[in-house]
């Protein structure tokens, strides 16, 4: 591994774990109250506790990387203009977090910014404290143990994760979209946090995973996650996963699942 890439992805292990501490110290801090509000609708919420990590996140970047580049969710972009930067969830599954649903994580992923090549991501489950990682050709781990994807070949056999936008037209659509499939199948599961759908792909939790209107920090970490674990990860009909879609699958089930999805498209 190049060693600029090696000391940015360890300190980006080193920067979720830092992170987390700090959720889990406000939450079991007694006279802490957590504070709510929208975003863009009623579905699309941010807390405090968001604006925190990604402050907290963001010093830490820009005090050991200062040249790099910084695309947050909260905050926008900000930083340097060297030759990588960093996209950062404070907190992927805000709603689940607010209710203490054991489904969020932080996400870090480094890319290049020649060619925008992912080239570290990693996930921290915070309520189970589980790492996902992987860096370009090395391989993805979860919290040290190498992950697979899943051997299934057979779409009708597949479990398959997917999310919904926080547009109520759009969700209209995506209910359309199960309606249609989920007797073609072996179920569906929605866990409400984009970053650990992908890692759940990678560690061989779920056959394949799709969702539309993601953005760059909700899947970049976990899409290196799922290609390094032996997964392959696109738009579903383009190379790349864009806001429109993301696929992610074992590969096998990856034309299967986008025949079903397509009249949809």
């Amino acid at each position: 591994m190049n060693e600029e890439i090696s000391l940015r992805h360890k300190a980006s292990v080193g920067f979720a774990r830092q992170a987390r501490e700090l959720i889990i110290s406000r939450l079991e801090d007694p006279e802490f109250t957590l504070s709510v509000s929208e975003k863009t609708s009623r579905t699309d919420v941010v807390t405090q506790i968001d604006k925190e990590v990604e402050e907290l996140l963001a010093h830490n970047i820009s005090v050991k990387f200062p040249d790099d580049a910084i695309i947050g969710e909260e905050f926008g972009v900000s930083g340097g203009n060297g030759l990588f930067e960093w996209v950062i969830d404070p907190i992927d599954g805000t709603t689940n977090f607010i209710y203490g649903f054991p489904a969020y994580a932080i996400s870090i992923a480094v890319r290049r910014t020649t060619d925008l090549k992912v080239l570290s991501g990693v996930v921290l489950d915070v309520p189970r404290d589980r790492l996902y990682e992987a860096t370009q050709s090395g391989g993805s781990f979860a919290n040290g143990k190498k992950l697979a994807v899943t051997n299934q070949d057979n779409i009708n056999d597949s479990l398959i994760g997917t999310g919904f936008s926080y547009s109520s037209a759009v969700r209209i659509r995506q209910g359309e979209i199960i309606a249609s499939i989920i007797t073609k199948i072996r179920d569906i599961r929605r866990a409400g946090a984009a970053s650990l759908d992908l890692c759940m792909v990678a560690a061989g939790e779920l056959d394949a995973y799709y969702e539309q209107g993601l953005k760059p920090w909700d899947y970049m970490a976990g899409s290196l996650i799922v290609t390094e674990a032996g997964g392959m990860v696109d738009g579903g009909f383009t190379a790349h996963p864009t806001e429109d879609m993301i696929v992610a699958s074992n590969s096998k089930v990856h034309s299967g699942l986008l025949e079903l999805i397509q009249p949809f498209h």
